[in-house]
């Protein structure tokens, strides 16, 4: 039993000996796989080093190459390589990448500054530095190296030796802690720096070998260069013989002067540079020059002058040739032999002239000159200009003289002509010229309808012929168009002007052959209707001509829509005058637009009689005296869930002879007269003074809202005004809320819109005001800075009827939402409509449901209203 046992342990401790035994045959077979793949990576990396020598076209390839490879054997995040030169004694970082230091590619230092830093340490040495920080304490307490950019936690740096000579040093280095380096990553380092050397001096000595090659091919170049040339002279020669040739032929072959110059300007330029190229030539008193040849690129043309002492005329004075450059300038300059005028323009680089002489006496001057330096003479070329301008000269005068033989012959031959055909073309020019003056003088110029003269003269004559025929019935159309100063200001004059180009013609398509289209101005056109049967014929013409324009128009490639309002005046009296018909169709007009545009109107006596009292109340506006007719009310703003007072909206009330006048009696007349500047004014200056009164007695008293014309928008001393007013009563802009009616911003849009902006930015609160009312343009809502947007009350009253109008409100109040804009609900007449724009998102309004209009001094302090 005691051996059984014995021999199980023994066998255990062999198995256990033999375990141990083969664990570390593993570890051994481990540690030597490891150590042939990791030279296996060595070795495939001097190779790819090796490689770079040949393939590398640039030297910085090569160094972010071998920054790559080198990667991929150590951690190499943080690298540089830096060469030195012996004989400047500096040190160039031809390569770094560094995460905390920067340094610019090719950056030198000079030795001595970096000689104390540990890449200084490694170049005088000659010896590769594991520097630890520890290690690098102890080389500073030893007086070898000092601190230079970036502490590093471990930096490993090798020296570059070429032969015996250190030519630089290749460096990595590691800021964390968790990489580091040992004595394996300094040798694998020194071992890899060897490589890299050597490839290095192969990319050296090919770049020396290239240097060789650059210098042989220069050699072969220049000896070529000398051979062409030879032949450039002698082709040279052959072109000069053959310039001259054709100069003198140019006598025969030109048409006249001109082509006879610009020839001669054309083969000059065959010999040298002469994109600028004159001819001078003496009048026949030999007291100015004159050009009948110029081409320069810095001036238009050259006038005729009085000799003077220009350079043309030194070298008429001195008979010969001259080369002129900034210096040679300067010198006739300072020897009073030229004066340069104020007039005389660019100055040339280089001027080359020379005399054109014929018997012995300078008759004028041929010139080059040139502004660019990259086409700039020598002085063979003004020898080769002076031998030329002798054959010029010789030429010139042949043909002048036999132009002037053909000039005189022609010029008999054209008087004969002349004096035949003058009479009748003068009878014939002034019937054009009368017919041409009449028909200006009586048509539009754009469109070439008649004009208001035209018209006013043949509704005379239907007048007339209406007296001494009762049975003759006719009518007048006055037509204005709907939003064309919004097309015309949005798109431009030009397109307004293709705008009513089409006009014209739609309306010329309404009506009939024997009638008269005619255009008065601006957007008004007027049509007479000759001999219709009744009024309805009248109707039914306008009718045509309302749903023409209402089709859309194809501007700019958009669409865009306007439409016609007209007023219908017909003859039904003898006494009846063109001027009387023309200013009631006028008023139908103004009654159509008033009714809502795009219809048309037929002038009767309430007309009339309107127009009549319309007269007596702006009479009675333009006399009021403000401060004792008009008071200011004003109607509570409130929230719709708590009924708190948010603010009050001023209100004007005109009491004329014991009648209190809404504004809706008499700001439109205002508006059209220009007084309600002066009105808004006021009622401003009122508004201030109650907001004085009440902040007084409650720090928080609401804003107040008035209403202004768009008229003060449209010229910045209006504004001023305004910034006056309110600075004047103390009242901060914040406290003021200005109102404006959303149809009066489509006119002028620019200019409302600037200074919509600056009252804005002065701190005003703004609001469009009867938002609905008209097409309710989005563009408002994105473009202009309103703060608040107010709901016509026709609007709201539509809103319990009409789904389309719910929808529309749905989406505003969305729009509104998201570009930070209250929106009001004004005329809220009862309970119904009360809850209809709460549940469609609206938070604040007011109307006679909620409270009515008050004069000032009765408001009460309360914030809330009862229903």
């Amino acid at each position: 039993m005691a051996d059984r046992q014995s021999s199980k342990v023994s066998e255990s401790t062999t198995l256990k000996l033999e375990n141990q035994r083969l664990s570390k045959v593993v570890d051994r077979l481990k540690r030597l796989t490891l150590k042939y793949r990791s030279a296996e990576v060595v070795q495939k990396a001097l190779f790819r080093i090796s490689e770079l020598a040949a393939s590398a076209r640039q030297m910085d390839n090569f160094y972010s190459s071998v920054h790559a490879i080198i990667g991929e054997l150590m951690f190499a995040k943080n690298f540089y390589i830096c060469l030195y030169d012996v004989q400047s004694d500096v040190v160039n970082f031809v390569y770094f990448v560094d995460e905390y230091d920067e340094m610019s590619m090719f950056e030198q230092i000079p030795m001595e500054t970096l000689s104390r830093g540990l890449t200084g340490y490694v170049i005088r040495s000659g010896r590769s530095l594991l520097c630890t920080p520890k290690a690098f304490e102890e080389l500073k307490q030893q007086g070898e190296v000092e601190e230079m950019g970036a502490a590093p936690v471990d930096w490993l740096g090798v020296p570059l030796i070429a032969g015996d000579h250190v030519i630089g040093a290749m460096v990595v280095q590691s800021y964390n802690e968790q990489v580091r380096y040992d004595e394996s990553d300094k040798e694998l380092l020194t071992f890899v720096s060897q490589h890299v050397v050597n490839a290095l001096e192969r990319l050296r000595q090919r770049e020396l070998m290239q240097a060789e090659i650059d210098h042989q091919t220069a050699e072969l170049r220049h000896a070529n260069e000398s051979l062409m040339k030879e032949i450039t002279v002698r082709e040279k020669a052959e072109q000069q013989m053959s310039v001259l040739f054709a100069i003198s032929e140019l006598t025969n072959t030109s048409e006249n002067m001109r082509a006879f110059y610009r020839s001669l300007h054309e083969e000059i330029g065959h010999l040298l540079h002469a994109d600028n190229f004159y001819v001078a030539l003496l009048s026949d008193d030999r007291k100015q020059i004159y050009f009948p040849y110029h081409v320069d690129e810095m001036e238009q043309a050259a006038e005729p002058r009085r000799l003077g002492k220009g350079l043309t005329e030194y070298v008429i004075r001195s008979g010969e040739p001259i080369f002129v450059d900034e210096a040679q300038r300067q010198r006739l300059i300072q020897q009073h032999e030229v004066e340069l005028s104020a007039k005389h323009g660019r100055t040339a680089l280089q001027w080359l002239a020379s005399p054109l002489i014929v018997d012995e006496e300078v008759i004028g001057v041929i010139a080059v000159q040139t502004y660019d330096d990259a086409f700039l003479y020598k002085s063979e070329d003004l020898e080769l200009l002076n031998f030329v301008s002798q054959h010029v000269a010789v030429a010139i005068e042949r043909k002048r003289a036999a132009d002037e033989i053909q000039r005189v012959n022609a010029f008999l031959e054209k008087k004969v002509s002349e004096r035949t055909e003058e009479l009748v073309g003068e009878i014939e020019r002034r019937k054009k010229i009368e017919a041409r003056l009449f028909h200006d003088a009586h048509h539009d110029s754009l469109t070439g309808l008649p004009n208001r003269a035209m018209f006013t003269e043949r509704l005379q004559q239907a007048v007339a012929h209406h007296r001494r025929h009762n049975d003759h019935h006719f009518a007048v159309l006055f037509i204005d168009l709907d939003r064309f100063k919004n097309i015309n200001d949005t798109l431009g004059h030009s397109v307004g002007d293709k705008f009513l180009l089409e006009v014209s013609q739609r309306l010329g398509r309404c009506i009939r052959e024997n009638d008269m289209l005619a255009r008065l101005g601006g957007d008004e056109f007027v049509v007479l209707l000759d001999t219709i049967e009744e009024l309805d014929d009248a109707k039914e013409v306008a009718g045509r001509i309302i749903r023409t324009m209402a089709e859309p128009f194809q501007l700019e490639g958009r669409e865009y829509y306007s439409g016609a309002s007209i007023g219908i005046a017909d003859c039904s009296e003898p006494v009846d005058t063109a001027d009387r018909l023309l200013r009631d169709a006028d008023a139908a007009m103004y009654q159509a637009k008033n009714l809502g545009r795009g219809r048309y109107v037929i002038f009767d006596s309430s007309i009339h009689d309107g127009l009549v009292e319309s007269i007596k109340k702006e009479t009675a506006l333009r006399h009021a005296r403000f401060d004792e007719e008009f008071e200011l009310h004003a109607q509570p703003i409130v929230d719709l869930q708590t009924r708190q007072v948010m603010g009050y909206e001023g209100l004007l009330r005109w009491n004329q002879h014991g009648q209190k006048l809404l504004p809706v009696d008499f700001m439109q007349l205002a508006e059209k007269s220009g007084i309600i500047l002066e009105l808004d004014r006021f009622a401003l200056r009122k508004s201030c003074e109650f907001i004085v009164q009440q902040s007084k007695r409650n720090e928080s008293f609401p804003l107040f809202h008035i209403n202004l014309s768009v008229r003060h928008l449209l010229k910045s001393g209006y504004l001023r005004k305004i910034e006056q007013i309110v600075k004047e009563a103390g009242v901060r802009p914040q406290q003021l809320v200005f109102e404006f009616n959303e149809i009066a911003l489509i006119y002028d849009g620019r200019r409302v819109l600037a200074s919509l902006r600056t009252l804005s930015n002065k701190g005003f609160n703004l609001a469009i005001d009867d938002f609905g009312r008209g097409s309710g343009p989005l563009q408002f809502i994105y473009n202009y800075p309103f703060d608040i947007l107010k709901l016509d009350h026709q609007y709201v009253g539509r809103l319990v009827t009409s789904e389309r109008a719910q929808a529309m409100l749905r989406h505003v109040v969305t729009l509104c939402d998201d570009l930070g804009i209250n929106i009001f609900a004004e005329g809220i007449e009862s309970a119904q409509q009360l809850e209809l724009v709460k549940e469609l998102g609206v938070k604040t309004g007011q109307g006679r449901y909620l409270d009515g209009v008050k004069p000032l001094a009765e408001l009460t302090r309360k914030r809330k209203v009862s229903a």
